[in-house]
């Protein structure tokens, strides 16, 4: 199980624990409350974030409970408020700057007074000996409304591992592979199932794949195309990538074709496809007319 849902279904539990005991008044699920809830959590997620930037242990932490009972864990590691706060700082000293930056976050409005923030971070940050290190965070934030305020009853902290040299090299030489076998062939989206889950059962270290295709013209209209592939458990699921979304714009298809040439993603959440943050290979695959036939693609998790 990818570890973002491991994290969601915990921080969904604490949520249901905590919510045991309250009875929630008839009218405070609405939309606009949920909407409310939401607009001030995201502000203060924004605040908290700003002060990690800054380095700032004592104020990035101010929204934590100190109630025995909350759970705060970093790292596997299980923490009180004052204890979460010490060990940040003494991470904090080592650091000349950091840079926090959310690449994809959700807030969900369980009942009224409890809200479960969610999000995949970029953390970039200069040791004091100068050395410069870039890494990806997933955070669970549950919080409840309290007559002084918002506070923070869980948070879950958990680094995701970039893929190594060795995993991005295994998956050009594959790719690459892939790609030299379907320029030869007249393709067709409806032709991509077979190909493509084949392709993700001998390469179990690839998540997910597609074959986006050039936009063609249909009565007037642009065609956009892409069946995406992806393992779920020790199955493959397919979906189409939604019609609002364009593709062509998006960095693992635009730079590529650009420079006509095979490139590896920046780090994003794929939040219309596999539902994950990752990284992509992507080689744009010409016919043997020399035209773009497409974008061959294959993701590798973050996790």
């Amino acid at each position: 199980m990818k570890n973002h849902i491991r994290i969601l279904s915990f921080a969904l539990l604490m949520g249901v624990v905590a919510l045991s005991s309250c009875k929630a008044p008839g009218n405070g699920n609405d939309e606009k409350a949920r909407a409310a809830v939401a607009d001030t959590i995201n502000r203060l997620m924004a605040e908290v974030t700003g002060y990690a930037g800054q380095l700032n242990a004592d104020s990035t932490f101010k929204y934590l409970s100190a109630d025995s009972s909350s759970a705060f864990m970093s790292e596997g590691m299980h923490y009180s408020r004052a204890t979460l706060n010490a060990a940040f700082k003494n991470v904090y000293s080592r650091f000349k700057s950091q840079q926090i930056s959310v690449i994809f976050s959700e807030v969900e409005v369980p009942a009224p007074g409890f809200a479960v923030w969610i999000g995949f971070l970029k953390n970039s940050y200069i040791t004091k000996t100068d050395q410069v290190f870039e890494g990806w965070l997933c955070e669970t934030w549950i919080w409840q409304r309290r007559s002084e305020g918002w506070k923070v009853i869980h948070y879950h902290e958990s680094v995701l591992s970039a893929p190594t040299p060795d995993q991005k090299k295994l998956v050009e030489t594959a790719l690459g592979q892939l790609a030299g076998e379907l320029a030869a062939k007249s393709l067709k989206p409806e032709d991509m199932k077979p190909l493509l889950t084949e392709y993700l059962k001998k390469y179990p270290s690839v998540y997910g794949t597609t074959l986006a295709f050039a936009p063609s013209e249909s009565g007037g209209k642009s065609i956009k195309r892409a069946p995406y592939f992806y393992r779920s458990g020790n199955d493959f699921k397919q979906v189409d990538l939604p019609e609002a979304y364009d593709y062509t714009a998006s960095e693992w298809y635009a730079v590529p074709v650009r420079a006509k040439a095979p490139c590896w993603s920046s780090p994003y959440y794929d939040d219309g496809g596999g539902g994950t943050l990752m990284i992509t290979y992507s080689i744009p695959l010409y016919g043997k007319d020399n035209k773009l036939i497409g974008v061959l693609t294959s993701d590798l998790e973050l996790k």
